[in-house]
Formats: structure tokens, C-alpha cells, sequence
């Protein structure tokens, strides 16, 4: 299951969310949560902060962008405000991180990191949609779909996971809107993520 954004932040849909994250993770169900923050949207702040620490234990994959892990940081470290959250529940944390790459805080305390695709970027909208999308399609097709087998991956997975992310993220910004690949076009590229979108 994968929330984020809007639908943890604006009433009443957020609290039914949260309600559905908390007994999604007690069935035993991978959460994926991508806050993906609007802080224009977020009426108090502080109250948001501390409701998204709330969730870490329910949550097996953070992905987040850099400027949401400085906005929910509030000044601290952003490295250390990471390693934070991956102590409180998480089994992996991945970061995006624009022309930087992405990076991932492993379930075993690694970071990894992978540089973005080469790209003639044409709109950045959906990309950070499309790297949680490829990261669960990847998790996917390799059966690790569960809290534990995300902690278990190793670096070189991780690697490898984050890798064909940049690869669906450059595809979605090559072109106007948010227009994620299909997998016929990673294949093309020389990732081979299944027969899914």
C-alpha cells in the first residue's frame, strides 16, 4: 500500500488514511508512505511533524525528497533526522534528490547512492510519483514485498532497485506532464523491470 501527499494531510480523508496505514501494517502489509509535503497545505506544522513521526513504526519504505526531509527536519541535520526516522520503524528510507541522484538509507544502516539518468528534462512533474512507483515494481517483480525482505536487501540490490528508479524518473521528466514509462521502455533502455506499468 502506498499514501502519501494530500491524503494525510486534508480532513477527513487524512485521519481514514491513517486509519487504513495503521491496520494495513498490523495485517502485515509493506506501507510505503511518500509525504511528498505541500506546506502551504498544512495548517499547523508542528501538529503534521509530529503525526508523521507517529506513523514511522507503520511504515516499511519512506520515500522522500530532499526538500520534504528539510521541511519535516526543521533546521536539524537532514542526515541525521534519516537515520532518526529509520530507527523508529522503517525498513529503508530512499531520498530524491533532483540532479543529485537518489540515495537510500538501507535497513542495514548502508547509504547508497546512484547518480540521476542523463536527461533532457522537459517537465519534472510525476518524477518523485514515478520513483515510488518503479521502487514498488521492483520490489515486485523480486517478491519483497514485505517489511522484512526491504530490510534484508543488500546494497548491491539496493543499487540496483534505485538504478532502474532514476531510469522511470528520467523517462516521466523527457516528456510534458506526468507520464510514467511503461516497462517496454525501460527494457529498451536496458532495465527489465516485468510486464507492468
Amino acid at each position: 500500500m502506498s499514501l502519501g501527499t494530500l491524503s494525510l494531510v486534508l480532513e477527513p480523508g487524512a485521519t481514514t488514511y491513517e486509519t487504513v496505514l495503521r491496520r494495513a501494517s498490523a495485517a502485515g502489509c509493506l506501507v510505503a508512505l511518500d509525504p511528498n509535503v505541500r506546506a502551504d497545505l498544512v495548517p499547523d506544522p508542528a501538529a503534521y511533524r509530529a503525526r508523521f513521526r507517529s506513523w514511522l513504526p507503520d511504515v516499511g519504505l519512506l520515500k522522500a525528497s530532499d526538500d520534504d526531509v528539510r521541511w519535516l527536519a526543521e533546521g536539524a541535520d537532514p542526515m541525521t533526522a534519516v537515520r532518526g526516522w529509520l530507527a523508529e520503524g522503517p525498513a529503508a528510507v530512499v531520498l530524491t534528490r533532483g540532479s543529485a541522484g537518489l540515495t537510500a538509507l538501507t535497513g542495514r544502516g548502508e547509504w547508497v547512492e546512484v547518480p540521476p539518468c542523463p536527461v533532457f528534462v522537459v517537465d519534472t512533474i510525476g518524477a518523485g510519483d514515478t520513483v515510488q512507483g518503479a521502487l514498488l515494481a521492483w520490489l515486485h517483480q523480486r517478491d519483497a514485498l514485505s517489511v522484512d525482505a526491504v530490510r534484508d536487501l543488500d546494497a548491491e540490490a539496493w543499487r540496483e532497485a534505485l538504478s532502474f528508479a532514476a531510469a522511470a524518473a528520467a523517462v516521466t521528466c523527457s516528456r510534458a506532464g506526468a507520464e510514467p514509462p511503461y516497462a517496454a521502455e525501460l527494457r529498451h533502455l536496458g532495465y527489465c523491470p516485468g510486464d507492468r506499468r
